[in-house]
């Protein structure tokens, strides 16, 4: 399962935000909402201009950017923001589909009831946008919802992968997600949070496979189309 903390104030763990934690969350954002569209050039100095940062903490965000193939750095010419490759993506579905599985299998036996409530609570937030078509609180609850179940697993290798490829996703899906699939895919998301809830883990992992099975035929459709935004 794909807006966060924010860009200030206290990270998912509870710590405070580090300068390259706040500037990478700004500039992972600029480039899902297509602000630094695919190949866009900029550089360390305008990037940290525009977020008031230093050019270490741009430097250092930029590199998490490069590993998740967000961007490429050029020496001397500056900053490449990448284009969104939908065979690339395809092959990352087939990777999340078993991780997702993980991440439910953990929560349902991790998890406290009190994170079971809010995902309860994020999931109907998630209705609420999708049924208004609303694109940008439509992700941001979609990002929030992922980053509570991620966080209710309890487990620091899922958290660091997921979140990688849950970037990677969003940007996808921003792309190229239409605004008439929002409430399917949110109904969707919302038979696996019930069976998270209910500790069913053969009703959430059901679910599971229904939603990438969705995802799929979504991606490839995409092959035929241009970019939504």
């Amino acid at each position: 399962m794909s807006a966060g903390s924010g860009l200030n104030g206290l990270a998912v763990t509870g710590r405070p935000r580090s300068l390259a934690e706040t500037a990478y969350d700004a500039i992972e954002q600029m480039i899902i909402s297509r602000r630094l569209a695919p190949g866009a050039m900029v550089s360390e100095g305008e990037l940290g201009e525009e977020l008031a940062l230093g050019r270490t903490p741009v430097r250092e965000a930029l590199a998490r950017l490069k590993t998740i193939g967000f961007v490429e750095v050029h020496p001397r010419r500056g900053v490449l923001v990448t284009p969104v490759d939908i065979i690339t993506h395809l092959e990352l579905l087939e990777v999340r589909r078993p991780l997702d599985e993980t991440v439910a299998r953990c929560v349902i036996a991790r998890g406290s009831d009190q994170e079971l409530a809010a995902l309860a609570g994020g999931v109907a937030g998630l209705l609420t946008a999708a049924g208004a078509r609303d694109r940008e609180t439509y992700f941001r609850s979609k990002r929030t919802l992922h980053e509570a179940m991620v966080k209710a697993a309890h487990n620091a290798t899922l958290t660091s992968t997921m979140a990688a490829l849950h970037a990677q996703s969003r940007r996808f899906w921003y792309t190229y997600e239409p605004t008439a699939s929002f409430l399917d895919c949110a109904r969707i998301h919302a038979g696996i949070v019930a069976g998270v809830v209910a500790r069913d883990a053969e009703r959430a992992v059901a679910g599971i496979g229904t939603l990438f099975d969705f995802l799929d035929q979504m991606t490839r459709s995409a092959l035929d189309r241009r970019p939504l935004v």
